[in-house]
């Protein structure tokens, strides 16, 4: 079991999970499990300019995923990480460091 928390929020999964919270509001936050067939939904986050994250035993690729649907940009995904799993816990991280220390690559801004 993988259990998860960030900002308010919390939850326990089976296959991995994954916390995001706004770093400025800790109500503004969500928590997803993950190894479904599916990327999970986080709640919407564009225009947070850090947040805190906690991933354990998450899918990378589900995680670029669902972090490009939360935060409203396309990722990438370098081909040496799609089959890789993550353990992170990061707290006040801005959007751009967040998505370096994961090793992906931000495309561009999602268009509106």
């Amino acid at each position: 079991m993988a259990k998860c928390g960030a900002g308010e929020c919390s939850c326990e999964c089976k296959n991995g999970c994954g916390c995001i919270a706004s770093s400025d509001d800790p109500l503004n936050c969500d928590c997803r499990c993950f190894g479904g067939l599916r990327a999970p939904n986080f709640g919407v986050f564009e225009g947070v300019r850090s947040i805190e994250l906690i991933l354990r035993n998450a899918p990378v690729s589900q995680v670029a995923v669902s972090l490009s649907r939360a935060l409203g940009i396309q990722l990438a995904i370098p081909t040496s990480l799609l089959d890789k799993r993550l353990n992170v816990r990061l707290k006040k991280t801005p959007i751009r460091k967040l998505i370096k220390h994961l090793g992906l690559v931000e495309i561009r801004k999602r268009p509106r």
